[in-house]
């Protein structure tokens, strides 16, 4: 191309009008009609959008009904979590689907006794730890036996600072819960000299912060093998427990918001 006729070109392309486009007043200017957004320049956004997250359900609610909205408002609830999220602009008045990108989440908090025992659970603890566990949560703590008996956390916690550990020679394949059998021929029990060591232990606790109260169990497991009792617990039959607190969170929301359609599940847009 000669140089008068790149001249030309050069002189039409900066000369190209402007370009108004419908959507969110945007245009398309001569840089190759590249498009750009001029919303930041404005004193405001096109539409409403973004996230709103909560722990409180009479929040989670409140925006929701101050929210703009067209017919009802999906509300998503994790399976996999105590969390709910509102998608409020999935419909649009004449579109299929809204931009889904303005929701609302309540995520509700974990107690702190909940939060305590999912780090505890399955954790090894010498007899020291085990014990100090014992005497910073007696407040709460209740204890029973293999019968269901109760047991005080006062003799339970003397149990575990007493406790011996016994090795012998034994054909037995016993297992309990404080009794372990590893071979044909050692017998490792863990005994307690003083007090009452239980079985498990209970707690009553609403897991999340807003959800009902609930008796938590917890499985007392004790290993001898080192020569040094190692204590372990367990949340008994946890997989049940944890559906249990998301079918009670999912009716909480159902409750909540009973003009809402609610559902298990994730959306992602």
């Amino acid at each position: 191309m000669s140089l008068e006729k790149s001249e030309v070109a050069a002189v039409v392309e900066h000369c190209a009008p402007v370009n108004d486009l419908v959507r969110g007043g945007l245009q398309a200017v001569h840089e190759n009609f590249k498009v750009i957004d001029a919303e930041k320049y404005q004193n405001g956004r096109n539409r409403i959008r973004g996230i709103f997250a909560t722990p409180i359900f009479a929040d989670f609610a409140q925006y929701i009904a101050d929210a703009p909205t067209i017919g009802p408002v999906p509300v998503f609830v994790s399976r996999d979590d105590v969390k709910a999220v509102a998608v409020l602009n999935y419909s649009e008045k004449g579109f299929d689907q809204g931009h889904c990108d303005h929701t609302a989440t309540l995520q509700l908090d974990p107690t702190v006794v909940w939060k305590k025992l999912n780090q505890l659970k399955d954790t090894k603890l010498d007899q020291k730890r085990f014990a100090t566990f014992l005497e910073d949560w007696a407040s709460v703590l209740s204890a029973v036996d293999a019968d269901e008996n109760q047991i005080s956390i006062k003799e339970a916690i003397v149990a575990v600072r007493n406790m011996k550990v016994d090795i012998n020679t034994s054909n037995e394949a016993e297992v309990e819960n404080t009794r372990e059998v590893r071979t044909a021929y050692a017998d490792i029990a863990a005994k307690a000299k003083k007090g009452q060591l239980p079985a498990k232990f209970k707690i009553l606790d609403t897991a999340y912060v807003g959800l009902d109260e609930k008796e938590i169990e917890l499985r007392l497991i004790v290993n001898g093998g080192s020569g040094e009792p190692i204590f372990a617990i367990q949340i008994v039959k946890e997989e049940i427990l944890v559906n249990e607190i998301i079918q009670e969170f999912k009716q909480k929301v159902i409750d909540l918001l009973p003009e809402q359609q609610v559902l298990i599940g994730t959306f992602q847009a």
